[in-house]
């Protein structure tokens, strides 16, 4: 049992990334097909803006769960669980259901999407730390840049949700709408920093 315990913890990784990849390039495909590709939409409801925003967003989206589970694969091996074998199809669904919703008539259903989407994410990323501290024996220390608790994303569901209904409100001309998306959008970069700091810091300790 143990070999094959020993096989699991170190191939697995590249299985979680591999398979992950391949879905967020799908997820980017369809970002250029649903949302580059259905801009005539937008132009029609005078919302050129909003639509591009949208598109920005969920590209940066795409990019921050990649990042977000790539941090966590490269910093540790465990053995998975078959929850950790099923989680990127799940978030991939989400993610091709979200770049379905790319229209104009439909930024309620796209906000709440988001608002769902990454605390999902963020949950099996704290789960799967969880597991790694648990194989370890340990209560683990702090990670630098990786989600440790759901508390701050489930936040961060309910503001999108919540500017959300408001943009969907004021529909998609509306100067709200473009500061909401603008807000998602901010949010996101800031994401990424955080993250571009915590590899720093790694790569500074190997």
């Amino acid at each position: 049992m143990e070999p094959q315990a020993e096989r699991a913890r170190q191939q697995f990784p590249s299985v979680l990334l591999g398979v992950l990849g391949i879905i967020q390039a799908l997820a980017l495909e369809l970002v250029w097909e649903q949302g580059v590709g259905g801009m005539d939409r937008w132009r029609a409801a005078d919302g050129v803006l909003a639509g591009w925003l949208e598109i920005l967003a969920v590209f940066q989206g795409v990019v921050v769960v990649w990042v977000m589970y790539a941090l966590v694969v490269l910093r540790h091996r465990w053995v998975p669980r078959f929850a950790d074998l099923v989680f990127p199809f799940v978030l991939g669904a989400l993610e091709f259901v979200l770049i379905s919703q790319m229209r104009p008539d439909r930024l309620l259903a796209w906000f709440l999407l988001m608002a769902v989407i990454f605390p999902i994410a963020a949950g099996m990323s704290v789960s799967m730390l969880r597991t790694i501290r648990a194989e370890r024996g340990d209560d683990g220390e702090a990670e630098p840049g990786l989600v440790t608790t759901a508390g701050p994303s489930l936040v961060a569901g309910l503001a999108i949700a919540v500017v959300g209904a408001l943009a969907a409100w004021r529909g998609p001309a509306s100067p709200v709408t473009v500061l909401s998306l603008c807000v998602a959008n901010a949010g996101l970069a800031a994401q990424m920093l955080v993250f571009r700091r915590s590899w720093s810091e790694t790569r500074a300790q190997i």
